[in-house]
């Protein structure tokens, strides 16, 4: 028996052996600029949840270990992100922030194994596969700390069970759907998209992979109910049914327009491919499943962001699961490309492995830059621990809090000098003067990265850290500077005498 699993193993290695040559090549280049830290408060909520589910909790109670929380209830602060990130992340909050971040690697690498064994499953090569380690959204999203990544692993597994005729097969399918759900709540509209299409299909397909989403579906109301209060609750403070509202109403034109032709041209004609493939058979399935996630995607204005030929491609990020989704029909249509024309099918292929090539080369220039950016943040993480001693009370503003992290960090606390912000809302009516000891520290920081920009989501954050420096106009007399850094960023703490 361990002969023929050796075997078998030789036998695939032979088989697919480019494609493990440039897949060891990639993770070397992964571990060579390592993220070093993480970038928003986004990936730090994850972690969060991930701690707190480990205590057997799902919000925090201590108004001074919250980072920008969405939602108050009876059982404390909540964190707007969805719990199946956390969940998945459990077992390596373990082993240290090294370790989270790795947690993104392994997904992303599950990923490309699922999308080898679809393209097996419909006889397609499976070097065809490899523009899903490069896609732009879906690298950059291995190096961080997000849900998305995870959504597109349970739509590819739920896509792999579908391509089985087998009852049990299909159910598991439905299963993953759910799996979907439970990392992004919105991920519901690509899941009844896909169920539509097959209930107009074969309806006998549709109640068996519904059969299988249904359990997931159901428990994910329970856990609703009793985390924020209501079945169509969530921790962002709206409901399941406002999202819908506005995902249907608030996708902007111009939102809808970047989306489609971004996913044309980035990889040249992909999001027509379920089209122009003539073997692949869930045009329909893909026409509702993209439409589901363009509108979905519309929801967040793309140019409200800084622009920039690094960062066009992230502000992909909601429409991730369509883009990693497209790329099997992709695969498809790249085949029957060299198979229509066999007699140029070297110079195709010649084509198609030096683009591959760009696209690596590529990678390793942005995980560089990439690299680079986070070695700021953990700059700025080392030094606010250095200044400031255990147990300290930090005031900070905007996403500072993704920097205090008790029960992951060495212990620090932390308000955000606008509570409104920091408590979702401040229900119970706290004020910072009430937290004031004598070991309080106020930060004042902005950084590199954000010097003079002029777009929309800078003005939101410039207005949040207006406050800050409102705070410390206000209590200048009883500051002390303890820390003043004007280069590589731009970071003042203070200590406020009592």
């Amino acid at each position: 028996m361990l002969r023929g699993v050796f075997r078998r193993a030789i036998d695939f290695i032979k088989e697919n052996k480019l494609i493990l040559i440039l897949l060891c090549f990639y993770i070397a280049v992964y571990f060579a600029f390592f993220p070093a830290f993480y970038s928003s408060s986004d990936e730090h909520h994850n972690i969060a949840n991930a701690l707190l589910i480990q205590k057997g909790l799902i919000a925090e109670k201590d108004p001074t270990n919250v980072c920008n929380a969405g939602l108050y209830t009876s059982n404390g602060y909540v964190y707007g992100q969805y719990i199946g990130r956390a969940l998945f992340l459990i077992p390596f909050t373990w082993f240290g922030l090294s370790a989270v971040i790795l947690s993104s690697l392994i997904i992303h690498l599950v990923n490309f194994a699922l999308l080898l064994l679809i393209l097996n499953k419909m006889k397609v090569d499976k070097v065809f596969a490899l523009p899903y380690l490069f896609y732009p959204v879906i690298f950059w999203q291995s190096r961080a700390i997000y849900a998305d990544i995870l959504v597109l692993t349970a739509f590819l597994g739920a896509f792999y069970f579908l391509l089985s005729e087998k009852r049990k097969c299909l159910v598991v399918s439905g299963l993953f759907m759910g799996l979907a759900m439970l990392s992004r709540y919105d991920a519901a509209l690509g899941i009844g998209a896909i169920l539509a299409a097959l209930l107009l299909k074969d309806r006998k397909i549709f109640l068996f992979v519904l059969s299988g989403f249904l359990p997931v579906f159901f428990a994910i109301f329970l856990f609703n109910n009793f985390a924020y209060g209501s079945a169509v609750a969530t921790g962002y403070g709206d409901s399941g049914l406002s999202l819908l509202y506005s995902t249907i109403f608030g996708a902007q034109p111009i939102s809808i327009l970047f989306y489609i032709a971004f996913l044309l041209l980035l990889y040249p004609l992909m999001l027509a491919s379920p089209y122009l493939a003539k073997r692949f058979p869930f045009k329909l399935e893909f026409a509702f499943f993209s439409l589901a996630y363009i509108f979905l995607a519309a929801r967040y204005n793309p140019f409200h962001f800084e622009l920039s030929l690094l960062t066009l491609p992230l502000r992909m990020r909601y429409a991730l699961p369509l883009a990693g989704m497209l790329l099997i029909p992709y695969a498809v249509f790249l085949q029957e490309i060299i198979e229509k024309y066999k007699a140029k099918r070297g110079i195709i292929l010649g084509a198609y492995w030096i683009a591959i090539a760009v696209l690596f080369i590529g990678s390793i220039f942005a995980a560089y830059v990439h690299s680079n950016f986070l070695k700021e943040r953990k700059e700025v993480f080392e030094i606010l621990y250095e200044k400031t001693p255990e147990d300290a009370l930090i005031i900070g503003s905007s996403d500072d809090c993704m920097y205090f992290l008790n029960g992951f960090f060495p212990k620090r606390r932390y308000l955000n000098v606008d509570l409104n912000q920091g408590l979702a809302g401040n229900p119970q009516g706290l004020s910072i003067e009430q937290f004031i000891d004598s070991k309080t520290y106020v930060i004042d920081l902005e950084y590199s990265s954000r010097f003079g920009r002029q777009d929309m989501r800078y003005q939101t954050i410039a207005n949040e850290r207006a406050k800050i420096k409102e705070f410390i106009e206000k209590n200048k007399e009883r500051l002390e500077l303890v820390y003043d850094e004007n280069k590589k960023f731009y970071l003042r703490i203070y200590k406020i005498l009592r």
